[in-house]
């Protein structure tokens, strides 16, 4: 573990504060889990976007060179 030091505006320490009182944990500790707690969410709905478009290449995926290229064909701007 790392030791950091950050700086809370009055009105998130008081949260905290009273949280800590309530819970019995430490306000590092509270900022720990919650800190985790997002990540985890965020990773989460990562792999779920992840999962939604997995295959979204599949009928292209013999030949992705070539598909590349057809895709940017003529959007070129010697072209113009």
């Amino acid at each position: 573990m790392r030791r950091t030091q950050i700086y809370l505006d009055e009105e998130i320490y008081k949260y905290l504060k009273e949280e800590s009182k309530k819970t019995g944990k430490s306000i590092s500790e509270l900022i720990r889990e919650k800190l985790k707690k997002e990540i985890n969410q965020n990773k989460e709905n990562l792999l779920k976007v992840i999962k939604e478009v997995s295959g979204i290449w599949d009928y292209q995926a013999e030949d992705v060179e070539g598909s590349v290229r057809n895709i940017r064909k003529g959007n070129r701007i010697d072209n113009f």
